[in-house]
């Protein structure tokens, strides 16, 4: 893979396999209920999922063959897909997505990019072998991996980051009586969903999530505050627009950087997919390797 951003490129094509899904649930479930009602227009789910096989049916068909082809000929080449590798990939996309936890993670993916978790990691499997598959008798040096590294070291570092929890209140009378209750032994996280102004957050205890310094999640006045906090402390109220915000500390994961050692493989192969030829050709050959056979068309 590349990089989160480019991770996120991928993601749209679960849509069609989402497609794919949603045409088989329709055909399994039944036909005498209708797609929909529209005044006192019946649309059935035979029309439903014809307007889904002329719009979308080829388009979908494709990638669900690639797929099988890339996986079916990765088995027979003996090519596998690296556990830690698969992990971090992963791990980049959900700290893009910013989740508290795997359940949040799981319903982010879900609401944003209509996919799940063993879906995800099915798509990013496929990628990683389709690049293996497509460079396997490509020879990239040392050096030249090397000098990419170090060209791109931003790109393999992680800053610091914090999970932060946030209790938010309207007035300055409210953010005292808060951290007074706080001195006084109660609990950060029940104040926050008892009290808390911020809907998104006050439904999980004032869970923030993980972020960095530098992100635009958090406010420039909360910056140089929070980025001194001890861990389970808790700031003073924050002045942010026209509210009041206190800030816990609950974790911290110190800056950290992938060695070369760790990476070399995976840039390998980078470097050495973007100087293959056009993809399309890749799995065309690899179409014939495996054999396909749609209906209505000669074998491939």
């Amino acid at each position: 893979m590349t990089n989160v951003k480019g991770l996120w490129a991928f993601i749209g094509a679960l849509v069609l396999l989402l497609l794919a899904v949603t045409w088989a649930w329709y055909q399994a479930s039944g036909k005498l209920q209708p797609a929909a009602i529209v005044g006192d227009k019946t649309i059935s789910n035979d029309e439903y999922v014809t307007a889904l096989k002329q719009k979308f049916g080829k388009q979908v068909l494709n990638d669900m063959i690639n797929r099988e082809v890339v996986f079916q000929e990765a088995k027979r080449s003996g090519i596998t897909v690296d556990s830690k590798q698969l992990e971090q990939e992963l791990s980049q996309i959900r700290d893009s997505y910013g989740s508290r936890t795997d359940s949040e993670f799981e319903a982010a993916l879900l609401k944003q990019a209509g996919t799940t978790v063993e879906a995800l990691k099915q798509e990013i499997s496929y990628q990683i072998l389709l690049q293996t598959l497509a460079t396997k008798d490509m020879t990239i040096k040392d050096e030249e991996v090397l000098n990419v590294y170090n060209s791109r070291s931003d790109r393999y570092t992680r800053p610091m980051q914090m999970r932060l929890g946030q209790i938010v209140v309207a007035s300055p009378k409210e953010a005292e009586q808060v951290l007074a209750d706080l001195k006084n032994g109660a609990d950060f996280q029940t104040i926050a969903k008892e009290r808390s102004i911020d809907a998104d957050t006050a439904v999980n205890g004032g869970d923030v999530g993980w972020v960095s310094i530098k992100d635009n999640r958090l406010p420039d006045e909360a910056k140089p505050i929070v980025e001194k906090l001890e861990k389970d402390k808790y700031s003073e109220a924050i002045k942010i627009e026209d509210q009041y915000v206190i800030y816990q500390l609950t974790e911290r994961r110190e800056a950290s950087q992938r060695t070369f050692e760790e990476v070399k493989d995976e840039l390998r192969r980078e470097i050495a997919f973007a100087q293959v030829e056009s993809l399309d050709v890749v799995l065309e050959r690899l179409r014939k390797s495996v054999g396909v056979q749609i209906s209505g068309q000669m074998p491939h």
